[in-house]
């Protein structure tokens, strides 16, 4: 207690000592500085990390059950392929899991098996071992989510069929990978998009003669407003006014403000009023002149409430404080205003035409002619929407040749995929399009990811290395190992080297942040030294007294803890206000470099702006813990001070 209010009394700046309240000072802040930077940097890219891994584990889960060369090779795989019962064709894990019999081959009537093939393994009451079902049987036991997936590749057409866009007649074209929808993942609805606006106008133009389509679209969409940029006749009074400009030198066109006091930016326009006189538009200039125009448009687009009575779209609004209401077609307005519903506890009544969420539990549109698929939020960007059809073909081999097939499909939603490479060029499909895909020929992945296999969910990521011990433990017991390699998603192919590289960056970091801590907190030394100068007389008093050497380290050693305590709280602090307003630094920083800081395909709209435990906990234990051994090096000094030498400099 002794040695404590002595450091205490030390490290309090006095008018006497300027020159060690000024090095204090510096101290302080220098090792603040050090430690705002480490908490702002560990938490922003930790945060980053998070994200990209929730995204990950939503689309691939975070442990995965993948078939080996043993499976492949084992009579119960390849017994399909001579099997009648089977259609002499090969099956995926979801096919086998479903099968009535594990081994389908019939000795009287199929052909003979190879005598290359691996004998049948055999449970201990003789029947054929099915690795399916048993893996099945284990994951159903541990009581996890869990599905079998498959992965294809086909070329994908799409085309655009809008009529309100310059690109109507083009064709997007390339090769992609194709995942099978798995409606028992719980992660996968938190990537879902709503449908934009965009969406809504080409699904309403599309329904123009289905009423019971337009009628999900509009309830479920959550359609309120609607803008035009032209006046229909059907919405404009008879015997109302209004005043418009005409450009001599455009004829053709007519500019209608939404206030009767706005005028256009360019010269040029002459005001007047305008009239509806039959089918036509009549304007009236200021010298009396008359023009006839076809429909005018408005110097900017018009909002108007929008409601669907019936089978047609209602909408009122006013113009120049003239009433307009009416009946429109989809292709005379572009929604403006809409809350698209994709969340839902229980499955509405009339099905939206795009992907919804269901107790989350992924749902796809019903099936008609068209297969419905989930895109890559990419493919938004460029120019794709809901509704959109195109196709994807695959080689099918044929008695004399490889033949074309063709599936058709339908754009029913879009999903944000992250940074991965596979998730960025993946299509989430119906199962019966891969396994149609899989029938045909046998699809071979580049990055070695398995084509087939089974993805387990579970509640924590930290724990996903403890359920695969746990798995293959019961995988051992039940005999079944040898056909199953369990995996996590620091094991994935697609995924392994980013996540090898986040945590040499990781280490990397916290060792360079170690470095500056220690030079910052070497500070700490050369104001410990000054204040062993400063308070020799002091110090040689108290040993005097009898105050033991150890107590002379200790309070010059508090006095380097307490700096370096201080110092974290304030570095926390000011790391906590960054983090607070994470956003508007990276909005500035975009703005003094003349583009954007932090890509959003990489980072994300916003910045993660919580701040990391882990880091928390990395400074207030190293940043203390070193302030402590800067400040013993200026202790010892204090200890070898001789008191009658002190006193008779004094």
């Amino acid at each position: 207690m002794f040695e404590l209010k002595i450091a205490l009394r030390y490290l309090v700046p006095r008018k006497k000592s300027l020159s060690t309240a000024l090095v204090s000072l510096i101290s302080v802040g220098v090792i603040s500085l050090v430690v705002w930077l480490v908490l702002v940097f560990l938490s922003v890219t930790g945060g980053i990390e998070r994200n990209w891994l929730r995204k990950l584990t939503s689309l691939h889960a975070p442990v995965r059950l993948s078939p080996t060369d043993r499976y492949y090779s084992s009579y119960y795989y390849l017994a399909d392929s001579v099997s009648a019962a089977s259609n002499y064709s090969l099956k995926t894990i979801g096919e086998k899991a479903v099968a009535k019999e594990s081994d389908p081959y019939a000795e009287d009537s199929d052909a003979q098996v190879p005598f290359h093939w691996a004998p049948p393994e055999r449970t201990a009451n003789g029947q054929l071992k099915d690795p399916v079902k048993g893996a099945l049987g284990i994951l159903e036991d541990l009581k996890l989510p869990h599905q079998d997936y498959e992965i294809g590749g086909a070329l994908l057409r799409l085309s655009l069929h809008r009529n309100d866009t310059a690109s109507t007649g083009t064709t997007l074209s390339q090769m992609s990978y194709l995942l099978s929808l798995m409606e028992n993942n719980p992660l996968f609805s938190s990537l879902l998009l709503p449908p934009s606006d965009r969406d809504l106008d080409t699904l309403l133009q599309g329904a123009s003669n289905d009423p019971e389509r337009l009628k999900a679209i509009f309830e479920q969409g959550g359609i309120e407003e609607v803008s035009i940029g032209q006046i229909p006749f059907s919405l404009f009074p008879e015997d109302a006014k209004l005043t418009a400009f005409a450009n001599p030198g455009q004829s053709s066109e007519l500019l209608i403000p939404e206030n009767a006091d706005d005028t256009p930016s360019e010269k040029g326009w002459v005001a007047g009023s305008l009239k509806r006189k039959g089918a036509a538009w009549q304007w009236k200039g200021p010298k009396g002149e008359t023009l006839n125009y076809p429909m005018p448009l408005l110097q900017k687009m018009l909002p108007l409430s929008a409601k669907l009575k019936g089978d047609a779209i209602f909408v009122t609004g006013n113009l120049q404080k003239i009433p307009l209401s009416g009946q429109l077609l989809p292709s005379d307005f572009s929604v403006s205003g809409a809350a698209p519903k994709i969340d839902y506890e229980t499955a509405p009544k009339t099905l939206p035409p795009w992907a919804i969420s269901v107790q989350d539990r992924c749902q796809l549109p019903e099936q008609s002619s068209h297969a419905p698929v989930l895109l890559p939020k990419t493919y938004r960007d460029m120019g794709l929407c809901l509704g959109d059809v195109g196709s994807l073909s695959f080689s099918s081999p044929g008695a004399a040749s490889s033949q074309e097939q063709r599936i058709t499909i339908r754009v029913a939603g879009f999903y944000d995929p992250g940074l991965f490479s596979l998730g960025g060029r993946c299509l989430i499909v119906p199962t019966s399009v891969t396994r149609t895909i899989h029938s045909a020929s046998q699809t071979f992945s580049p990055d070695g990811t398995p084509t087939n296999g089974i993805f387990v969910w579970n509640s924590s990521l930290s724990d996903a290395e403890l359920l695969k011990s746990d798995i293959e433990a019961r995988l051992d017991k039940a005999g079944l190992s040898p056909f199953w390699k369990v995996s996590t998603y620091k094991d994935f192919e697609f995924s392994k080297e980013l996540f090898q590289q986040f945590k040499s960056d990781r280490t990397l970091f916290l060792l360079i942040a170690s470095l500056i801590l220690l030079v910052a907190c070497c500070n700490v030394i050369s104001l410990l030294i000054l204040l062993v100068n400063d308070k020799k007389r002091e110090i040689a008093i108290l040993q005097a007294m009898g105050a033991p050497k150890r107590s002379m380290a200790a309070i010059f050693g508090l006095c380097g803890l307490f700096m370096g305590a201080i110092s974290s709280l304030i570095g926390t602090l000011a790391a906590i206000f960054t983090l607070r307003h994470i956003d508007s630094i990276a909005s500035f920083l975009s703005a003094l470099q003349g583009h954007a800081a932090f890509q959003p395909a990489f980072f994300g709209k916003t910045l993660p702006n919580q701040l990391s435990t882990e880091a928390l906990l990395f400074v207030f234990i190293a940043t203390p813990l070193l302030s402590l051994i800067a400040g013993l090096i200026p202790a010892l000094r204090a200890c070898r001070i001789k008191p009658s030498s002190a006193l008779r400099q004094e």
